[in-house]
């Protein structure tokens, strides 16, 4: 008897586009943003910064759905998002994980039968917007406690996957802390890390007994917003297979199609496969050398902190002062005269993106990364090399 695969999907966020696919079965995927069965009305809208998305189309139900919901969009629409989202998965019989009422209800894990075996599903978002506390509602963070609960679950599972939702956006390899994060996982209990956040498929490695995949990509998402980037509509989607009383990995890619009124997500020909591996050898390269490794996220760290922290955080007096950003500073001070609500708003979101860079951990290490190389603090491993592959992967919108 053949076995039955369970994939591993990336980012589902096709927003208001109808969608169609030839896959089907058991699937592992992050439900990026909420499910609405109709547009949501605007007092729904949380308070962040970034954007603010929802999905109109589910999975389809030729799937047998895992829905991960922990991850920094699950609440842009407030508990009413969250609400809908578990009303959609209900309807289709289909497990959540990862997002509830309290902080103890999205960090519990979920248990299902798959190949005679018992597996454990537990679901962590590095720190961003719309993480639960002890009596808020909300996604589970990814901290320090994920370990214990893993050693916990695995004395009742056979296997383990821990879902993380957690990058640099854009870029290709892990930090190589969180590469160390990623293998603990493994070392704690783990038999499968899901990576997902990035947006670009990133790369894999066997791991004491276990597998990594860092980052999956854009498994579903609008391509009308994401053709400016060569690796937003292909997404890494490795099978998992049981036999042999073994995990046993088939590594597959899928792709995005627009086809006007609908998106249709297929398996990739051999041609395009042949690609996607080619880049995907790059991904994986590196994550054996960690000199390389470390260069490369210093490469990416400087090169973001320049083109977003240090205007954000107001660290560049240059851009301070450019006529673009003062007239959006005067911009924004008429706009906060103009009701009492409107400048609450203004002022919180200005609170919130600076808190989102010190309280997300890929944000803070790059800032922290770039200004320790820049300022002489850590010794800069940087080379030609480095500058050539981050110029080339890591393509900013």
């Amino acid at each position: 008897m053949n076995p039955k695969g369970m994939l591993l999907c990336g980012d589902w966020a096709p927003q208001k586009r109808k969608v169609e696919t030839s896959l089907a079965g058991l699937i592992v995927i992050n439900i990026e943003c909420p499910i609405f069965l109709s547009e949501p009305v605007e007092s729904f809208r949380a308070i962040k910064a970034g954007p603010l998305i929802f999905n109109l189309s589910s999975p389809d139900s030729k799937f047998n759905v895992v829905a991960i919901l922990s991850n920094n969009h699950l609440f842009d629409y407030g508990i009413k998002g969250f609400q809908e989202t578990l009303r959609v998965i209900k309807a289709n019989n289909w497990i959540a994980v990862g997002a509830g009422l309290s902080k103890k209800e999205a960090s519990a894990p979920v248990f299902f039968e798959w190949e005679g075996k018992h597996v454990a599903v537990l679901a962590r978002c590095e720190t961003q917007f719309g993480v639960a506390q002890v009596n808020k509602p909300g996604v589970a963070a990814l901290d320090s406690t994920i370990f214990e609960q893993i050693r916990e679950v695995k004395k009742e599972a056979d296997i383990v996957i821990a879902s993380i939702h957690a990058a640099a956006e854009m870029l290709p390899w892990p930090s190589p802390s969180r590469q160390d994060f990623c293998r603990a996982l493994i070392d704690a209990g783990a038999d499968i890390v899901h990576g997902h956040h990035a947006h670009v498929p990133q790369g894999w490695e066997e791991y004491n007994g276990g597998w990594i995949f860092y980052g999956l990509g854009n498994f579903c998402v609008d391509p009308a917003k994401w053709k400016w980037h060569q690796n937003g509509l292909w997404s890494l989607t490795p099978e998992l297979l049981y036999y042999s009383e073994k995990i046993q990995i088939g590594f597959k890619t899928s792709v995005i199609e627009d086809q006007g009124e609908k998106i249709f997500v297929r398996e990739s020909t051999e041609i395009e496969r042949s690609e996607h591996f080619s880049y995907l050898d790059v991904c994986n390269k590196y994550l054996s050398d960690r000199v390389l490794l470390e260069g490369l996220w210093q490469e990416a760290s400087i090169r973001m902190y320049f083109h977003h922290y240090a205007e954000w955080l107001g660290f560049d007096s240059k851009k301070n002062w450019s006529f673009f950003r003062v007239v959006r500073r005067i911009l924004g001070k008429l706009k906060r005269f103009v009701t009492k609500k409107a400048a609450l708003e203004y002022e919180k979101r200005e609170y919130l993106l600076r808190y989102h860079l010190f309280a997300c951990v890929s944000h803070s290490e790059a800032i922290s990364t770039a200004l320790g190389v820049l300022g002489g603090e850590l010794e800069d491993l940087r080379t030609s090399e480095t500058k050539i592959l981050v110029e080339k992967w890591m393509i900013d919108s």
